[in-house]
């Protein structure tokens, strides 16, 4: 230990003759050297005993580079007489180490310099190579001279070699290296600066040799030149020196003109398409795709049964006729065509309809004049059967063999609720109703029965529902049953443009206190405008609904537009609206309508609409 305490009192003799030598050349080096004590721990890394294996002492010299304020390179050689695992005797322990430190330095002066560090190092024992380690650790410089810091590290080096990680700590001076003084020649000493104009004619902080206007006092950003209007251009190039405009425009305010609408484009012409090549386009030929003249709508001239009459004359076309008959024919040639001959296949006088006069069933009526030929019937009922004598004949009898009336289809009554509808044709057998409602209940009596009637207690001819204000909308699906409206407003009369374009104005020109849901005064006039609108409209809603645009938390911007919306609401309450009739809702930035990229289309995004819709 005498051999140690003779080192230090070595290291602080070297530190005062730093220090001196110091003062007098205060620019440093990035070289620097380090000298340290050092203490070993062989046992608690390796879960041994210190009464076994103590701690046992060393020295450590080393070269360190300097990069930069953050990083360094450093080259320590460690020699120890080590107590390690396996041996009575201590071990001569060398260790030669490469390492990075990356340390926090604030200012070249800096007091205090921590640092962490790790690298790897090759390891002799007995002058013997045995293990490679890997040290890390942390670091502290103190500084106590320009030059001079005292030194504290500790390190934990672990050890490829069974038993040899270890604990090392250290304590001792890093001298940073101080370049050889050398008087300057009388040829390094740079010439003397030329003389600097120093004057201020207008004594506006601009010296007049880098003033473009020393005769004015102006502003230090534009050459000393003033700024009337304050819009950064020099009143010296600007155009309009009294209003603001950008410096593009020569400080002129830039007005936007709106572009001319483009006309609309013409409707294109229709194609026109001729299949057959006949004159005539395809959407009016009857014949596209046949050749035909004009006068038979572009159909060709057709015999399609082949009796010498044309189909567009031929009153039987398919079929080959004569022509007195129109084309038809006339196959018991009684001079009756088929078509109208009661009788086709026997001849017979025009006044029997083609029939014979003949009574094939015997009951007194011939056959051209008996609607029921084959069957005997009596004559009042031109020929046909009455098998159940109620009046009806048969063929127009429902219930022949029941003796009904011609009121229920010559069935008996069958009406289980009296109402006078038969139950076969009752859709509501069980409930009496009218004969208009098909049996069922029709309170209003307008023939729409009670369960399809839209409006059951007010008769009406649209699904049972009136139109009160004729309007063509049934005042079931009418918002404004009393005021006639288009049906695309659902029977609402229409917002007049005016209106709606002072709701859209109203978007933009209602404001807020930056970052509030404070209205700016000149909001007050604007929401009185809308409130007077609304009640011009008493059938009308109106939403309010608030936007901002993406700047900040979205949480943070939600809740501002729901107060946003809320204070016109308010505002709007106090101005004789009914809450039934108004409502709000805040939707934040996710509905912005301009891009958020730029501050004007940040700006249009924080808006409050007025969105009117029918109750």
């Amino acid at each position: 230990m005498r051999k140690v305490y003779t080192l230090l009192l070595v290291l602080f003799s070297l530190a005062g003759v730093q220090k001196s030598h110091a003062q007098e050349e205060q620019a440093g080096s990035p070289h620097n050297l380090a000298a340290k004590v050092l203490f070993l721990d062989y046992a608690t890394p390796n879960g041994l005993d210190l009464d076994t294996l103590p701690i046992s002492n060393g020295m450590e010299v080393g070269y360190i580079r300097n990069f930069n304020k953050y990083l360094n390179i450093a080259f320590p050689v460690k020699v120890a007489l080590a107590n390690v695992e396996g041996f009575v005797n201590r071990r001569t322990v060398v260790c030669l180490d490469a390492v990075l430190q990356g340390q926090y330095q604030k200012t070249p002066n800096s007091f205090l310099t921590p640092y962490v560090f790790g690298g790897g190092s090759i390891v002799f024992e007995n002058f013997e190579m045995t293990s490679l380690q890997f040290p890390v650790g942390l670091g502290l410089n103190l500084r106590l001279a320009p030059n001079t810091f005292l030194n504290l590290q500790g390190e934990y080096r672990y050890s490829l070699a069974e038993n040899r990680t270890n604990l090392t700590y250290g304590a001792g001076l890093v001298f940073r290296l101080v370049p050889s003084t050398k008087e300057k020649t009388e040829e390094e000493v740079p010439p003397p600066p030329p003389p600097v104009n120093k004057k201020d004619k207008d004594a506006d902080g601009v010296l007049d040799d880098k003033d473009e206007c020393p005769d004015e006092p102006g502003i230090a950003s534009l050459l000393g030149c003033p700024d009337r209007d304050g819009d950064t251009v020099a009143d010296k190039i600007d155009q309009c020196p009294d209003e603001p405009g950008p410096a593009s425009s020569l400080g002129c305010p830039v007005i936007i003109e709106e572009p001319e609408p483009e006309p609309e484009p013409e409707p294109a012409k229709p194609l026109v398409v001729d299949s057959d090549g006949d004159g005539l386009d395809d959407t009016v030929d009857k014949c596209p795709n046949e050749y035909g003249p004009a006068n038979r709508s572009g159909c060709p001239a057709k015999d399609t049964d082949g009796d010498g009459i044309l189909d567009d004359k031929d009153e039987c076309p398919d079929q080959a006729g004569t022509l007195p008959m129109m084309g038809c024919p006339d196959t018991d040639n009684d001079g009756i065509s088929d078509q109208k001959d009661k009788c086709p296949t026997e001849a017979g006088p025009a006044e029997t309809n083609g029939c014979p006069k003949k009574d094939s069933d015997r009951d007194g009526i011939l056959d051209a004049d008996d609607e029921c030929p084959q069957l005997a019937g009596p004559k009042a009922l031109k020929g046909c059967p009455d098998t159940d004598s109620d009046g009806i004949p048969d063929k127009d009898d429902n219930c022949p063999s029941l003796k009904g009336t011609k009121e229920w289809g010559g069935c008996p009554d069958l009406d289980a609720d009296d109402d006078g509808v038969n139950d076969d044709v009752d859709q509501c057998p069980k409930e009496p109703g009218s004969k208009a409602a098909k049996g069922c209940p029709d309170k209003d009596g307008d023939g729409v029965p009670d369960k399809t009637d839209n409006c059951p207690d007010r008769a009406g001819p649209y699904n049972g529902c009136p139109d009160t204000d004729d309007d063509g909308v049934e005042d079931s699906k009418d918002n404004c049953p009393d005021i006639a409206g288009p049906i695309s407003n659902l029977g609402c009369p229409e917002v007049k443009k005016e209106d709606r374009e002072y709701l859209d104005f109203a978007t933009q020109a209602v404001n807020f206190q930056t970052g509030k849901a404070l209205l700016e005064s000149e909001s007050f006039g604007v929401l009185d405008q809308v409130a007077e609108i609304l009640q011009k409209y008493p059938y009308y809603k109106c939403r309010i609904i608030g936007h901002t645009d993406n700047t900040g938390a979205v949480y943070a911007n939600q809740v501002l537009s729901e107060e946003r919306a809320k204070s016109c609401y308010e505002y709007l309450l106090s101005r004789g609206l009914t809450s039934d009739r108004i409502s709000f809702v805040g939707k934040g930035a996710s509905a912005p309508i301009a891009t958020n990229a730029t501050e004007e289309g940040r700006e249009l995004n924080r808006r409050v609409e007025f969105e009117l819709y029918a109750k």
